[in-house]
């Protein structure tokens, strides 16, 4: 099943990183270091597939809610968010 999480580093190697995160499944981005990505993969599974070779980076990757959210951002947050919220039985 299916998850989203939030995923924010401090800038490094970005385009390495970014190409990485892109490989997980759906995501978006905002700001400059801050993803939300959908993907059937742990928290801990995506910060070693994306980690590789820089394990020493500061990441946190945390498991989000698509059942409650508010706030201002930008549309393109709130489509990816409704898009990927739970179904209730």
């Amino acid at each position: 099943m299916k998850k989203v999480y939030l995923i924010q580093y401090r800038s490094f190697d970005s385009q390495l990183f970014e190409n990485k995160i892109k490989l997980l499944g759906e995501w978006v981005k905002y700001f400059s270091d801050n993803w939300i990505v959908s993907s059937e993969l742990s928290a801990k599974e995506i910060y070693e597939k994306i980690t590789e070779g820089n394990e020493n980076k500061s990441i946190i990757i945390i498991e989000i809610s698509t059942d409650n959210f508010y706030g201002r951002m930008d549309p393109k947050i709130w489509n990816f968010l409704k898009a990927h919220k739970k179904k209730k039985p």
